[in-house]
């Protein structure tokens, strides 16, 4: 399987992952690698709350490893869904450029110790 890795400047690239709701929310998770680091950020799209609207987050902290800014930011989300609907929970994340960063079985290692039920997919 081919690696995708989206170059958004000639010193930084990203893995995009995109985290749904069963509510229909949409967060969009992206890992960035810095000089043998990485930080993350994620997105957040939210359009049936209250208060609709789109918010961007950084995770912290940046570290020497990507699977500690994915756990970061899907406890980031978890977070946010546990403030604006505990009722609404994860319900797909998809990896749409591949696993540059971080592989599908790592992930789902994360979501496992979260107690997220679900595996990743992977393009």
């Amino acid at each position: 399987m081919a690696t995708t890795v989206f170059s958004i400047s000639p010193f930084r690239d990203v893995h995009d992952i995109d985290v749904s709701t069963r509510k229909g929310r949409r967060f969009t998770i992206d890992i960035y690698k810095n000089n043998g680091g990485f930080d993350s950020e994620v997105t957040v799209l939210d359009r049936v709350s209250k208060s609709p609207g789109s918010w961007l987050y950084k995770t912290k902290p940046a570290s020497n490893s990507a699977q500690d800014n994915f756990s970061a930011a899907i406890q980031l989300v978890q977070d946010y869904l546990s403030q604006v609907d505990p009722q609404d929970v994860i319900s797909d994340i998809h990896n749409p450029c591949n696993t540059p960063f971080i592989s599908d079985t790592d992930q789902n290692s994360v979501l496992a110790q979260k107690s997220i039920a679900l595996n990743v997919r992977v393009n």
